[in-house]
């Protein structure tokens, strides 16, 4: 009896059955090791490595879109317009900074078991991804971050009094104090919130239209005062107040509008590389443009918040500089060291939760690299 052949095309048939099946199998065993990163398409490399490079390409848009979908993904070269894969996002709100670096980072580990090294890098604004194969760019992600709108709170006439200075101490907010350089407390308080991460400047006193607002002062900024009288006065607040980043005027409706006394002023400042904070307690101050004139760092007040000591109104102002900051970048308030403020404070950071604002010391602002006017509404 003669023994039945299969013929060649039932072999090639059941062969090509039996290849589906075992790459089936193999391709859900390795959907199933992949946890919490499983992507067919990582499965689909390890089946058939003639087509890794699509397939990866495949499983890094797909875990990008998967893990940000409110966010655009613009593709400006791919291996077939150039020599690898470039790619952006551009305005990404900063508040996704950390989130995105972890989460990339975790996709490039993935990725490492396939002969691929994954690096980061962070250039100002932008962070920059690179995947490498072979030492050579695979896959380049340049992220351009929209900055967060910036707060900036300054804490006016720490010195008089221990308790109220200390009390702000408990806040853990970036806020900016201002401290008299000639009170018998002043040198102490300024060691002590320095030694606590809080940034100081000098708070210090000019002279004001109404002369009997200048009759207490020990030590004031004149109409008048010559060169050698600011530089004086300067290296006095400075040696009082050594961890000081900069200075910014109590009262001063009268010597804010002496221009000569102001370009004195700024020079000492940028001498001492001391930012100004022009208070703006005078609407013809010229402090700000002398200042800016000069190319020192300079700043003008936005907004008074506790005018009215009642805690409602305080926030109001909170609420309205966080507005003004939402308009053109940032805000510079105003504040002093009265327990209501404090109190203010205290409930309005408790319930804030705008990830897109963030209260910075007054040294971090960053208006101008935003390119915009401190007199724009």
């Amino acid at each position: 009896m003669k023994k039945k052949t299969m013929s060649l095309s039932k072999t090639i048939f059941w062969v090509l059955i039996a290849s589906v099946l075992i790459c089936s199998a193999v391709l859900i065993y390795e959907i199933q090791q992949d946890g919490a990163l499983n992507n067919k398409y990582i499965a689909l490399a390890k089946v058939i490595p003639s087509q890794q490079d699509r397939w990866l390409s495949l499983f890094l848009f797909h875990e990008m879109n998967n893990l940000f979908p409110e966010l655009t993904v613009n593709i400006i070269e791919n291996p077939e317009t150039g020599k690898s894969w470039k790619v952006m996002m551009e305005d990404v709100p900063e508040y996704y900074r950390e989130e995105i670096s972890d989460r990339l980072l975790a996709i490039f580990n993935v990725l490492f078991g396939f002969g691929f090294y994954g690096e980061k890098r962070t250039l100002n604004e932008k962070d920059v991804y690179f995947l490498f194969q072979d030492l050579m760019p695979w896959f380049t992600l340049e992220v351009y971050f929209q900055p967060r709108y910036q707060v900036a709170i300054v804490i006016d006439d720490l010195g008089y009094n221990r308790t109220n200075a200390e009390r702000f101490l408990k806040l853990p907010q970036k806020i900016t104090y201002a401290v008299f350089p000639h009170l018998p407390l002043s040198r102490s308080l300024g060691e002590k919130f320095s030694e606590q991460g809080k940034e100081i400047i000098i708070h210090l006193p000019m002279e004001a239209l109404d002369n009997e607002q200048n009759n207490n002062e020990t030590l004031i900024l004149r109409t008048g005062d010559d060169e050698a009288r600011v530089n004086d006065i300067i290296k006095k607040a400075i040696t009082n107040l050594p961890t000081a980043r900069g200075l910014n005027n109590h009262k001063g409706s009268k010597a804010t509008q002496d221009s000569k006394l102001m370009r004195n002023l700024m020079l000492a400042l940028k001498k001492s590389n001391l930012m100004f904070l022009d208070s703006v307690t005078s609407d013809q101050s010229r402090a700000f443009d002398v200042a800016q004139e000069l190319g020192l760092l300079s700043f003008r007040r936005d907004i008074f918040i506790d005018g009215d000591t009642s805690i409602e109104y305080i926030q109001q102002k909170l609420r309205e500089a966080v507005s003004i900051a939402k308009k053109r970048g940032y805000s510079i308030a105003i504040g002093h060291v009265k327990p209501e403020t404090y109190l203010a404070l205290e409930s309005f950071f408790h319930s804030f939760n705008d990830p897109e604002v963030e209260f910075v010391f007054l040294s971090e602002l960053i208006q101008q690299s935003r390119k915009k006017s401190q007199n724009a509404p």
